[in-house]
């Protein structure tokens, strides 16, 4: 198989993540791993989504854009959640990792990294490690950079002492260093994309990943076309140098019904089912296949804003715990192909609580929450306002929605609706001007993340999305369980935190997450989840092997 191995390589001392489970199920229909056949050159690949896209800033982004940047830009390495000893080694050749209860992190710039054709007037040089200095300074001083808290907190010092050489020095071990470094959002920009500013990176894209931007439109979808200063080469294919397909053409859709009638035309390459019972049809019908079945690790969650009534008296919050029926979202929304998510979410594995604890700490109890809304002095049903997007399909929002509000009824809650559109909500949310989201939310593949939402400097340490708990204990422990680095010891403490905000009243409430059943046609050869048994998070880190047999 044409670059089955490019990509991978064994962790070099760096894997310090417990372990978490890998996928569940081999892929389903045609098999797109051929054996013994030379991958071709062309084609392009049509990509469907119904998300869409809030910005082209790699930092900054959190909507449909954020899965194309692997495609674009470079990450020192990427290392999987699902498979710690999974490492793609990308802008770093090398690393050197800290021993035991040390703090620096050493890179080797890998040379010949070379950004792609612009027309913005960005010099087609390789990157270097002052890029890789630049891009983290910019995470540190903007305010709405998604990995502000990893490089705020973790960040204690840095430098660039020559250009080939980044040294990372945390001010103490951290449980997720390795795989924080290496997220989407923690992307290499070159220094002068950076040095244009917020509006132009908004717009634009100009990085030496595998593609570079052909065009871009807003709420339509954009066009890739292959970099041809891709620096990686095929060794299993006479070194034959990478990407293979000529371009990817993103295309979003309003809705799931004209996704699903493009990808039966072949206008768009892949689709999401909804449930098993729709994959299973439309393999039944076309030459296509499933891929791996996973966790999708996002969610529908139901965030309170602590800082205001009534959500500011933990008793409401404990409330809230036991007027959500998450079976029903599993049975009627995802028919029954989804699972049930505490603090933290079950696709993340060991870090998880069991769903035995989890009946008892958030069990559906609309008769409890009752007495818990009247014990903390108000009368039913007890009013309250939720903001939410408003006829969003994204993660089945849409169906969650009439479960979600019929719930609250029942549980003593009467629901004043605050519908918004998309891009206002997304606003709303990020300002904390809300009393009460419905809300979407990102894939997050470690505990990490949904704690945080918990702190009071919220998920991004910048006081945006959320104020969490607001309590002090709850704050220490948060930030006391990250710097284990034991795998055992690190799992045990998750749980301890977790018990501890349902003690306390959480503020953040993930409901469910769904397996993933993600269709491609069957001309597409190299799956990365195939070749190594990786998320289709992680294949988009080493999507470059893909060829299309068209």
């Amino acid at each position: 198989v044409g670059a089955a191995g490019l990509a991978v390589v064994a962790a070099c001392g760096g894997g310090e993540e417990a372990p978490a489970p890998t996928a569940t199920s081999a892929a389903a229909g045609a098999t797109p791993t051929p054996i013994g056949e030379v991958p071709r050159y062309g084609g392009r690949w049509q990509d469907g989504t119904i998300v869409e896209f809030d910005s082209l800033d790699p930092h900054i982004a959190i909507a449909g854009a954020v899965g194309y940047f692997p495609r674009l830009y470079n990450k020192l390495l990427r290392q999987s959640a699902l498979k710690p000893d999974f490492i793609h080694l990308d802008l770093a050749e090398e690393y050197e990792a800290p021993e035991p209860g040390g703090v620096e992190w050493i890179y080797t710039i890998r040379p010949g990294v070379t950004i792609g054709p612009n027309a913005h007037g960005i010099p087609e040089r390789p990157l270097d490690s002052e890029d890789v200095l630049t891009s983290f300074e910019r995470i540190r001083n903007e305010p709405q950079a998604n990995e502000g808290i990893f490089v705020n907190d973790w960040l204690a010092s840095h430098e660039a002492p020559d250009a080939q050489t980044y040294i990372w020095r945390t001010p103490t071990p951290y449980a997720w260093y390795l795989f924080r470094s290496g997220v989407y959002t923690s992307t290499v920009v070159p220094r002068e994309v950076i040095a244009l500013g917020s509006d132009f990176m908004a717009q634009n894209a100009v990085g030496a990943g595998p593609y570079v931007v052909a065009s871009f439109r807003e709420g339509e979808g954009m066009e890739l076309d292959r970099n041809p200063n891709y620096y990686r080469r095929d060794p299993d294919n006479n070194n034959a140098q990478l990407p293979y397909m000529d371009g990817i053409d993103v295309r979003i859709f309003p809705d799931r019904t004209a996704w699903r009638v493009a990808f039966a035309s072949q206008q768009v390459y892949d689709y999401n089912a909804d449930t098993q019972a729709e994959a299973d049809e439309l393999l039944a019908q076309y030459d296509v296949y499933q891929r791996p079945k996973d966790a999708t690790n996002t969610f529908i969650s139901f965030t309170m804003n602590t800082q205001r009534p009534p959500w500011d008296n933990p008793l409401v919050r404990k409330a809230m715990l036991h007027a959500i029926n998450r079976k029903q979202y599993i049975d009627l929304v995802y028919g029954g192909g989804a699972q049930a998510n505490g603090l933290v979410h079950w696709g993340t594995g060991a870090y998880a609580l069991s769903p035995e604890e989890l009946e008892e700490l958030q069990g559906w109890d609309p008769e409890l929450s009752k007495q818990l809304i009247q014990q903390a002095g108000f009368d039913l049903p007890l009013r309250i306002k939720v903001m939410f997007p408003a006829s969003n399909p994204i993660e089945q929002h849409d169906q969650h929605l009439p479960l979600f509000l019929e719930q609250l009824r029942e549980a003593g809650f009467e629901v004043a609706q605050d519908a918004q559109d998309f891009n206002l909500w997304l606003d709303n949310y990020t300002e904390k001007d809300y009393d009460a989201s419905l809300a979407l939310n990102q894939l997050y593949e470690t505990p990490e993340t949904p704690l945080e939402f918990q702190h009071s400097k919220g998920p991004a340490a910048n006081e945006i999305f959320s104020n969490g708990v607001g309590d002090p204990e709850v704050d220490a422990a948060i930030e006391a369980y990250k710097q284990i680095t034991d795998p055992e010891e690190l799992v045990q403490a998750v749980h301890e935190v977790q018990r501890l905000i349902y003690e306390k009243g959480p503020a953040y409430l993930p409901i469910v997450s769904p397996f993933q059943r993600q269709l491609r046609w069957s001309f597409y050869k190299n799956d990365p989840t195939v070749l190594f048994g990786i998320s289709m998070v992680d294949a988009l880190i080493v999507d470059h092997i893909v060829w299309l047999d068209l």
